[in-house]
């Protein structure tokens, strides 16, 4: 492997090893640490795992989709996390996430179908609110996020997130009006859900989310489908590989932040775990949303030594 000469005339090892990795996500800091190195790709500021070095092992599909289905259910409560207050009106001010459900009055059954039904209801929501706001009418303002779940019936229904939705007038009837194809139901099917004023109050909104991103849907009904849909232009999560910079950043999170740990090392050398590439890996979840002014601070670590 070759070193890297910088514009300087610097020459430096192109992969950093770490153990560590660090996301955060709003409020929302996860720590990794790995049994064995992963390498960061220095000059181009890109993760690479290196999976030439890899072993090739058969491609197990019952294992392959729960995996995926982990995946979807990360990146959605990132997701969520990161952009949950962090879209503003003109004047300054946080919109609020807000949920939103939307049911078929017939019994369709087609995604392609229901999907370009969603697609065409963005659309005309797009519209109204740029009305509303005083934008550029066919703009693609809104930031969302959508999960679909198949009803007893077997009829689809989805279940969105806007995290800049302002404020509609006689609500209910204009999304009605809006979506046109049957129900409009506003904070979910959970009481709740439709006051969501403070960061506090994300685990609820993840929790209903993720639990509609099942393995045994998009086998047996909708193999090869994405999971989940988003708007363009999302704010994506914040990812930190450096061990003194999540060492200087974990310092500073109290215990009492501290969420969720799983200790996999252990899990490792007692035999409970099974072996892969990385050994084992370590896992601290923390909510700062209870430390507002400590979350700011993190941030400010993080633009320091993105």
């Amino acid at each position: 492997m070759k070193n890297y000469i910088d514009k300087n005339g610097v020459e430096i090892l192109p992969f950093y090893p770490t153990q560590y990795k660090l996301v955060k996500s709003g409020c929302l800091i996860e720590v990794y640490q790995f049994g064995k190195d992963i390498l960061i790709n220095r000059r181009l500021g890109k993760i690479r795992k290196m999976e030439e070095n890899l072993p090739k092992a058969e491609v197990d599909k019952e294992a392959s989709l729960k995996s995926s289905a982990r995946r979807a259910k990360r990146m959605i409560k990132r997701l969520i996390y990161t952009n949950s207050f962090n879209w503003f009106k003109a004047k300054g001010e946080a919109y609020l996430p807000i949920t939103i459900t939307l049911t078929f009055r017939e019994n369709l059954q087609n995604l392609r179908q229901a999907n370009n039904e969603f697609t065409k209801f963005i659309k005309r929501l797009n519209y109204e609110t740029n009305r509303i706001e005083g934008k550029e009418l066919k703009q693609s303002n809104l930031k969302y996020l959508a999960v679909f779940e198949l009803q007893q019936r077997g009829a689809i229904h989805y279940h969105c997130i806007f995290f800049n939705l302002p404020y509609i007038n006689r609500i209910y009837d204009r999304l009605k009006d809006i979506w046109r194809n049957g129900m409009v139901n506003i904070g979910g099917t959970k009481k709740g859900l439709n006051k969501i004023k403070n960061q506090t109050k994300l685990k609820k909104i993840i929790d209903y989310f993720i639990k509609y991103i099942q393995k045994s849907i998009f086998e047996n009904s909708f193999p090869n489908q994405k999971k989940y849909i988003t708007s363009k232009g999302l704010i994506k999560p914040r990812q930190q590989y450096f061990e003194e910079v999540i060492k200087l950043i974990r310092d500073k999170l109290p215990i009492e932040a501290l969420v969720f740990k799983h200790d996999g090392e252990q899990d490792y050398y007692d035999g409970k775990a099974e072996n892969n590439f990385l050994k084992w890996f370590n896992y601290w979840q923390y909510d700062l949303a209870k430390f507002p002014s400590l979350n700011k601070l993190i941030d400010e670590i993080m633009n320091e030594y993105s």
